[in-house]
C-alpha cells in the first residue's frame, strides 16, 4: 500500500475492471474517471461514516436510559446535548461537498485535492471508531461507577466538538489551504 493512498482508493484501484483500467490510457479521460473514483470513495467513506455514528447514537440511547435508571444526576442535560451535536454532524457529513466544481468556476479541485479530502475523512473514521468505543464503555460505566460514566460522557462531548471543528475546516483542507 502506498503511505500518500487512503486505504480506500486502494480498495479502488483493486476493484478496477479491465475496462476501467483500459479507459485511463485514453487521454483526456484518464484524469476525469480518477477524479470520479475519488469523489466516489469519498461519498462511500462519508456514508460509512454517518452510518457508524448512527450505531453511536443508539448508544447514547443507550447511556441516558442507564442514567436514567441509576438516577445519575446531570447526566441528562450532557447526554441531551450530545446527542442533538452529534445529529448535526451528522448531518453536516451527509451534505458536505464530495469534490465537485462545475467547469467554469474560479476555483477547480484538482486530483491532489481530492486525495486530501480523502486523508481527512480516513482521520475522521479513526476518530469515529474511538468516540464509539468510548460511548460503549460509558454504557457499562453508568450503572457500576457513575463518576467515571460522567466523565466518559464529557469526553465523547469533547470529541464531538473537535470532529465538527475539524469537519467545518474541511472545504479548506480539500482545497489545500490547510494541512491534514
Amino acid at each position: 500500500m502506498s503511505k500518500d493512498k487512503p486505504p480506500i482508493m486502494e480498495k479502488v484501484d483493486e476493484e478496477r475492471t479491465l475496462t476501467q483500467k483500459l479507459m485511463k490510457l485514453i487521454p483526456g479521460w484518464r484524469g476525469y474517471r480518477i477524479k470520479e473514483e475519488r469523489r466516489n470513495a469519498d461519498r462511500i467513506l462519508r456514508d460509512q461514516l454517518c452510518t457508524r455514528l448512527r450505531r453511536t447514537q443508539e448508544t447514547i440511547k443507550d447511556i441516558r436510559s442507564a442514567a436514567v435508571e441509576a438516577g445519575l444526576e446531570g447526566a441528562y442535560t450532557a447526554i441531551e446535548s450530545l446527542t442533538s451535536r452529534t445529529e448535526r454532524l451528522i448531518s453536516e457529513m451527509m451534505h458536505a461537498d464530495y469534490g465537485y466544481r462545475p467547469y467554469f468556476d474560479e476555483i477547480k479541485i484538482k486530483e491532489d485535492d481530492l486525495m486530501n479530502m480523502l486523508r481527512f475523512d480516513t482521520w475522521f473514521v479513526e476518530q469515529v471508531q474511538e468516540f464509539d468505543r468510548i460511548a460503549t464503555e460509558a454504557v457499562g460505566n453508568v450503572t457500576d461507577d457513575s463518576a467515571a460514566a460522567l466523565k466518559e460522557i464529557k469526553r465523547l462531548g469533547r470529541m464531538v466538538t473537535e470532529m465538527t471543528t475539524k469537519w467545518k475546516g474541511r472545504t479548506d483542507v480539500i482545497l489545500g489551504v490547510q494541512p491534514v
